[in-house]
């Protein structure tokens, strides 16, 4: 699959991380790989992002995470499950770790993978 989940199960969506409906939103496009191992995106900060010099805003990245592994869950889902159609997913918890500022100006690469499907929970890896 080339198109992203967003554009193909959700293009009314006005989610400021992913949604295609939202005009001031981030825009992200996560796509899964060929194999359905993980699913990747590309996201490139504009200087609206800006935390302070070159360094991206924490919270920006928080929203990308968020976005990005909650349509990775419901892809995941949707493959165990045999289903053509996203379940509603909404995020339970996630901690993330920054581990050295974010520079501005480069692409950044996200790929996420899902540790574990059970009835209720999906674990994703970010």
């Amino acid at each position: 699959m080339s198109q992203s989940l967003q554009s193909r199960f959700a293009l009314n969506s006005v989610c400021y991380g992913c949604g295609p409906a939202n005009p001031h939103g981030l825009h992200l496009e996560s796509i899964p790989d060929p194999d359905n191992q993980r699913v990747l995106a590309t996201f490139t900060p504009a200087a609206h992002h800006h935390a302070f010099p070159n360094t991206l805003n924490g919270g920006i990245i928080g929203t990308l995470l968020d976005c990005h592994c909650n349509w990775s869950a419901a892809w995941f889902y949707m493959l165990e499950q045999q289903d053509d159609t996203p379940p509603c997913t909404v995020t339970a918890e996630y901690t993330i770790t920054l581990k050295r500022p974010t520079p501005m100006g480069t692409p950044l690469s996200l790929i996420a993978t899902c540790d574990a499907i059970d009835a209720k929970r999906i674990r994703m890896r970010g």
